[in-house]
């Protein structure tokens, strides 16, 4: 990237002059400004965007009466979240959102999609599993949107693990955010997943050990779309609730009979800051887990093409 893009660029002169843009600089820097009559607003948050193609979410969160507010950026394959606040935000019209979502212009086709909430939006990882997932327990399975914290989840290969959170987010079914559907009886299911595009299932075998000399691997659900076992659900509701779990340590653990990776918190318990703006953020601090590392090795980008010759039973 040798020029600037701007992310979104949105300007109207009535009933008076207001303006906001976020571009995405040469060096990686997200910059936001805003107009709002003969007032400017601009920050800018130097990130690692910019060298390459990734998927990043770009959140803007205002509080008007408070006077204070936050520009965030994650990347969901990495784990990686720059942030920085916003002093003395203006606040934008609902006359000027509506504009601004109604008309196509405002975003850039490298853009997937632009929505806009009454509330401020968690930023970091979110939960990935629909809520009548049915997650095995030493008790038998559970629908997720029952479990609790305190509640026992049985791990792949080990002793049963207690859950310290469950969790839920409601988000557009767009983007990364849009449901894909693991069929039976691929991967063990006995019923079919609805998972998010980003949420991890593991493979193990022969073949996995073979080409990636680990026992077992994770990887995105989206990667799986190339064979008959993942597609995307067809005609899905506007807005998807999905629910997760945060176990005391990162663990596989059976969903409908598939082998699910459970939350990964990592990027939310870096830092404080972090943990205060993630979905993390209501849980009592002496719940939080004492390890923070993954379950099986993580496959990205090319190194999940290898699949192809992976069977998947």
């Amino acid at each position: 990237m040798s020029n600037p893009i701007n992310l979104v660029r949105f300007s109207v002169l009535d009933p008076w002059p207001t303006g906001l843009k976020i571009c995405l600089e040469p060096d990686g820097t997200v910059r936001l400004m805003v107009r709002q009559g003969g007032r400017y607003l601009e920050t800018a948050l130097h990130t690692g965007l910019g060298g390459k193609i990734e998927t990043a979410h770009i959140a803007f969160i205002w509080d008007a009466p408070q006077r204070r507010g936050r520009l965030s950026v994650y990347v969901p394959d990495h784990g990686h979240m720059w942030q920085t606040d916003v002093l003395s935000p203006f606040p934008l019209s609902l006359r000027d959102v509506r504009r601004m979502v109604a008309d196509p212009a405002t975003v850039s086709p490298d853009v997937e999609f632009m929505a806009v909430a009454d509330a401020p939006c968690p930023i970091g990882p979110v939960p990935g599993l629909s809520g009548s997932a049915a997650v095995d327990t030493p008790d038998g399975p559970a629908l997720i949107r029952d479990l609790k914290a305190g509640d026992l989840v049985c791990a792949d290969g080990r002793s049963p693990v207690k859950a310290l959170w469950v969790g839920r987010m409601s988000v557009p079914t767009l983007g990364r955010f849009a449901p894909m559907r693991l069929r039976r009886p691929y991967m063990g299911l006995w019923d079919d997943l609805i998972t998010s595009m980003d949420q991890r299932i593991c493979l193990s075998g022969s073949e996995v050990e073979y080409l990636f000399g680990e026992e077992r691997v994770t990887t995105a659900v989206r990667h799986l779309e190339i064979r008959n076992c993942a597609e995307p659900v067809k005609n899905p509701p506007p807005v998807m609730t999905y629910y997760q779990v945060l176990l005391e340590t990162h663990e596989i653990m059976r969903v409908n009979g598939a082998k699910v990776e459970s939350f990964d918190g990592s990027a939310a318990l870096a830092s404080r800051s972090t943990f205060g703006v993630s979905v993390l953020a209501d849980m009592p601090e002496d719940r939080r887990p004492r390890e923070v590392g993954l379950a099986a090795p993580v496959l990205q980008g090319f190194e999940a093409l290898t699949l192809t010759g992976v069977t998947i039973g």
